[in-house]
């Protein structure tokens, strides 16, 4: 598939950018951008060379940064369409996905674009990062169709939840980190070296090790303690790494043996 709406390539061995790329109109997400969206993320997950995928957005033209301004609400009016289940479907895929995926947040981050955030596994942001979630201002719901107030409260928790939906209060990175939005924040100028060296950590992991460990994190804490370590057994047997990993830790084991 060619793409218009987004830049998606493999920048290094095991490591794949998508960037969202409408600067024009703040990155902001209509139907065709998220058709694109849905076939890069699709690819990810089929091309078992790819490891981990970064997500971030264009810079505007000017040069600042830009995540992306959430959905395009001059779409319809332009009578541009778009499928409703394209952002459910591009969110959950992206959150079920059992290769990491790493948000690299700057600049303007709103409402369905936060919803990709918050999708991801990580998120790393810039300090000039304006993060908000603007589905009850301007949908008249704080809902979200994609997830948001779902996912918002797992992550940062109910009060934190209630106040940036309830307020539309706009977060800047050092407060995304608080509150456990960003994984880690960064100046802009190291931000994306930053997020490089990170997917290069995990692109260096075992893929059968991570896809074991995502699968067992994304479902444990809905589990009662007893049921979540059944759950890490099954899943070694499910995915089939158990021996794979048994004999990773066999031969580690004699090479340590053979040191002097």
């Amino acid at each position: 598939m060619s793409y218009r709406f987004i830049e998606f390539e493999t920048v290094e061995e095991h490591i794949a950018v998508i960037t969202l790329n409408r600067p024009e109109r703040l990155n902001a997400l209509n139907g065709p951008l998220l058709e694109e969206l849905l076939s890069a993320i699709r690819t990810i997950e089929e091309d078992a060379d790819i490891r981990v995928f970064l997500l971030t957005g264009a810079p505007r033209a000017d040069g600042r940064p830009c995540f992306s301004a959430g959905v395009d609400l001059k779409a319809a009016a332009e009578g541009i369409k778009m499928d409703s289940n394209l952002g459910p479907t591009i969110t959950n895929d992206i959150d079920d996905m059992l290769k990491p995926s790493i948000a690299v947040i700057d600049g303007v981050c709103s409402t369905g674009a936060v919803e990709l955030a918050l999708s991801c596994d990580l998120r790393l942001v810039g300090q000039h990062a304006q993060i908000s979630d603007w589905h009850l201002k301007n949908l008249g719901t704080g809902l979200g169709g994609w997830g948001a107030s779902t996912r918002w409260s797992r992550l940062v928790g109910a009060a934190a939840t209630k106040e940036i939906v309830l307020t539309g209060k706009v977060v800047d990175g050092d407060e995304a980190f608080r509150i456990g939005f960003a994984t880690r924040l960064y100046p802009s100028e190291r931000l994306w070296d930053e997020a490089m060296a990170m997917a290069r950590t995990i692109a260096g992991m075992r893929p059968e090790g991570v896809a074991l460990t995502l699968s067992h994190l994304d479902h444990n804490m809905d589990m009662s303690r007893d049921q979540a370590l059944r759950w890490a057994e099954l899943s070694r047997k499910w995915l089939g790494v158990t021996s794979n990993l048994a004999e990773a830790g066999r031969d580690l084991m004699g090479r340590k043996k053979q040191e002097p």
